[in-house]
């Protein structure tokens, strides 16, 4: 059978709870892909433990890294996390369902460097990262950025839209835009009022802190069993998820607070001056005199800094471009596992074709290789679409040359042929040109030379 599905096809109904539990569902919402050194979890009052590769990252849990450890996290629908060294996140919130093409996913930003990328496209989808200074709303994007206290908030945007908001106002980012907040009071400066020379070399000490870009391209396979588990759990309405979710999150805990010295104001010496002199006030309307010779020395001292704004943005294209499709193929692999009937293998291709329609083939594909039927014992391949048949046409008579049998025969339906009516043999067609045999006279003249013109001699005579 064949899992094929067009962009205009009928909305997804909602599947029933498969095997896995909801409680398995509001729990699990990834695993790590990369492990540098300490890196701890903890889920509510459960003790800390260490996490590995592969491991499952839980919903609520916090994720610590020690002074030098990095780690990388791939959530359910195959976006991913990056943090750094001293680092403290919370996982607020996390809803994913790929039949209803929803993923709504919070995190909470205490400390460290990270580097948010989205990955399987959802009609209805939002990220929030909250750090201390506000909260900012993605979609579809690459998205970077410091938290530390001794440095005002750092946010880079590499792809897509978001808009970062605070008490004080909001500001919108496209792709390459970036901003600094200095507080949660403050408003939040315009994009195009960040200095090159600023935010360049935030994203230089964001990327020595960072895993290395590769990691994302070799990340370690998911074995069947945590694709089965991942699929039922995306399985799971979003609105059980979602309430599941809430009632987890009722309880208070104080947020994660990072171990580690920090140490990250003394490699941003252009961040910590220019908000030194309030270059990051979004109030503010004209340079002061004491503002513009600043910004006039760090453009001289960083010619590069343009130059290295593209080719960070042209990395956050790639690397967006690379997940989404690594991520589509994770999440309908893990579907292809444990979805309960063909049906609901075909309404999530059918939900993820319309929401994202250029990686058709792509699902499509996966979709076909990954399921099993039932049984689990034959998968379902690809086959031709049906061809309506045509009722069959009425023989014509049509003139038969003498040489053909007339004994009638069957045709393609089973039907005997009416037997044609005779017609004569027809000899060969005459041709123009000097390859055109002859016609036959009644009389052979003699041969001899043509007649001269004005002889006298009546040419036809022979």
């Amino acid at each position: 059978m064949a899992l094929s599905a067009r962009a205009d096809d009928e909305p997804p109904s909602v599947t029933p709870t498969p095997a896995a539990s909801a409680d398995t569902a509001a729990s699990q919402v990834g695993r790590s892909i990369l492990v540098v050194n300490d890196v701890n979890g903890q889920a509510g009052d459960a003790p800390p433990r260490h996490i590995a590769v592969n491991d499952d990252i839980a919903f609520e849990e916090d994720i610590t890294t020690g002074s030098d450890a990095k780690a990388v996290l791939e959530f359910r629908d195959g976006s991913t996390f990056e943090i750094g060294p001293d680092a403290a996140v919370r996982i607020d919130l996390f809803v994913f369902n790929p039949e209803e093409s929803t993923s709504h996913k919070a995190l909470n930003v205490t400390r460290g460097v990270f580097r948010y990328v989205s990955a399987y496209v959802a009609s209805d989808q939002d990220t929030k990262i909250t750090t201390s200074n506000g909260q900012m709303g993605i979609r579809g994007s690459v998205a970077e950025g410091v938290v530390d206290p001794a440095v005002p908030d750092f946010i880079y945007l590499g792809e897509g839209t978001a808009t970062f908001t605070n008490s004080a106002g909001s500001s919108v980012l496209q792709a390459g835009n970036s901003i600094a907040v200095p507080s949660a009071a403050t408003p939040p400066m315009a994009p195009d009022a960040m200095p090159p020379p600023v935010a360049a070399q935030a994203l230089q000490a964001i990327e020595t802190r960072l895993p290395p870009r590769a990691a994302l391209a070799n990340r370690p396979a998911a074995d069947e069993a945590w694709l089965k588990r991942a699929g039922a759990a995306d399985l799971v309405p979003a609105a059980e998820q979602q309430q599941r979710a809430a009632a987890a999150a009722a309880t208070a805990r104080p947020l994660p607070a990072a171990s580690g010295r920090g140490g990250l104001a003394g490699e941003l010496g252009l961040l910590t001056e220019a908000n030194r002199l309030n270059l990051f006030n979004g109030r503010q309307a004209a340079r002061t005199p004491e503002q513009a010779a600043f910004l006039a020395r760090a453009a001289r001292d960083n010619p590069n800094a343009a130059a290295t704004l593209r080719r960070v943005t042209a990395e956050a294209h790639a690397m967006h471009s690379a997940n989404v499709a690594t991520g589509t193929a994770f999440v309908i692999r893990g579907v292809g596992h444990a979805a309960p009937s063909v049906e609901v293998m075909r309404r999530v291709t059918a939900a993820s074709v319309r929401a994202n329609p250029r990686a058709a083939a792509l699902i499509t594909h996966h979709a076909n290789e990954s399921y099993h039927s039932p049984n689990r014992a034959e998968p379902a391949r690809p086959t031709k679409p049906a061809v309506e048949r045509q009722p069959p046409r009425a023989p014509t008579a049509r003139p038969q040359n003498f040489n053909e049998r007339r004994q009638p025969s069957n045709n393609a339906h089973g039907a005997p042929q009416q037997q044609r009516a005779p017609q004569l043999q027809r000899g060969p067609q005459l041709q123009r040109g000097p390859q055109a045999p002859p016609r036959a006279p009644a009389r052979q003249a003699p041969k001899g030379p043509p007649p001269k013109k004005g002889d006298g001699r009546d040419q036809n005579q022979r």
